[in-house]
C-alpha cells in the first residue's frame, strides 16, 4: 500500500516531475530491497535443518512469453527418484495452488507455516512493465525458492491432492514411451493396483471394420508413434483411444489408465 501511495503522490504532483523523480526512484528501490529482505526472512522461517530431503524435487528452468504476449509460461522440471518430467505452469496456476492449500488447511495453525508467495507486483514491474526481462527472471528465482520451501513444508506430496495434481498433471504428448513408463513407475496411481490383469487386457475390443475404413492414413499409435494399419491388431479402450495391442498391453502392466486422457482402461465391474 505504501508503494501505491508513493505513485499517487507523484501523480498528484505532476507540476514538479523533474524535482520529484529522483526521490520517487529512491523510494521504489528502497521498497524493493525491503520486500526482498522480508521475502527471504519469511522463507527462512519455513526451513527446518533436521528435516529429511523431500521425495519430490522441482527446478524452475526458465520462462517464455506466449504468442501475442498475453501471458508468461514458466518451464519446470520435477524429479522423483531417478525419474524426471517437464511441466509448464503460469504464475496464476501457482497462485491458485496456494489458495487451494490455504482453503484445505482451513483455520488450522498449519496455514501459518506455508511459505510466502512471490509478489504479484514489484517496483521493477511498475516501472518497466510486467513483461520486463529482469522482473521475469527475478520472479523465476522467487518461484524456485517458493516451490522448494513448499516441498519441504509438505514432504508427503501423494497425501496432498492439490499439490500432487499440480506436480503430476503432465503433457504426455511430448514424452517418449520409455519416459511414460518411467513416469508411471514414479508417480503411480495413489496406491491403487499397479496394472491391469492380463486377461482383461486380452479382452479389450478390437477396432471394428467400419473404423478401419474411416480411419485416416496417418492414424498413429500414441505409444510407439507408428502407423496403425488395417492388418494390425488395434485395441480400443473404453475412452475411445486406440493403440497397437502389443503397445497397450505393455503399458497396462504398469498402469490402470489410458496414457492420453487418464480414463480407466477397464471399466469397473
Amino acid at each position: 500500500s505504501s508503494l501505491i501511495d508513493s505513485v499517487a503522490i507523484v501523480t498528484r504532483s505532476a507540476a514538479r516531475p523533474v524535482a520529484l523523480m529522483p526521490r520517487f526512484l529512491n523510494c521504489l528501490w528502497g521498497r524493493a530491497r525491503e520486500e526482498a529482505a522480508q521475502f527471504r526472512e519469511s522463507l527462512a522461517e519455513t526451513v527446518v535443518d533436521d528435516e529429511a530431503p523431500p521425495e519430490y524435487r522441482i527446478t524452475v528452468d526458465g520462462y517464455e512469453t506466449a504468442r501475442r504476449g498475453r501471458h508468461v509460461v514458466y518451464t519446470l522440471t520435477v524429479t522423483r527418484g531417478n525419474t524426471r518430467w517437464p511441466l509448464r505452469r503460469r504464475f496464476q496456476q501457482v497462485v491458485a495452488l496456494h489458495a487451494q492449500l490455504l482453503q484445505g488447511f482451513g483455520r488450522s495453525a498449519m496455514r501459518q507455516g506455508l511459505p510466502r508467495l512471490p509478489p504479484r507486483v514489484t517496483p521493477r514491474s511498475l516501472c518497466c512493465g510486467r513483461y520486463d526481462e529482469r522482473f521475469l527472471a527475478a520472479r523465476a528465482l522467487r518461484l524456485q525458492v517458493y516451490l522448494e520451501s513448499l516441498l519441504r513444508f509438505i514432504p508427503y506430496v501423494d497425501q496432498c491432492e492439490a499439490l500432487r495434481e499440480f506436480l503430476c498433471s503432465v503433457d504426455v504428448s511430448a514424452m517418449s514411451y520409455d519416459a511414460l513408463l518411467d513416469l508411471g513407475h514414479a508417480i503411480g496411481r495413489g496406491g491403487g493396483p499397479l496394472g491391469v490383469d492380463a486377461s482383461a487386457i486380452a479382452a479389450l475390443p478390437r477396432r471394428v471394420a467400419d473404423a478401419l475404413v474411416s480411419a485416416s492414413a496417418d492414424s498413429r499409435c500414441v505409444i510407439c508413434q507408428e502407423p496403425m494399419g488395417g492388418e494390425e491388431d488395434v485395441r480400443v479402450l473404453p475412452c475411445g483411444h486406440e493403440y497397437h495391442y502389443k503397445c497397450i498391453a505393455q503399458w497396462l502392466t504398469q498402469s490402470t489408465t489410458c496414457c492420453v486422457c487418464q480414463g480407466l482402461a477397464v471399466p469397473p465391474a
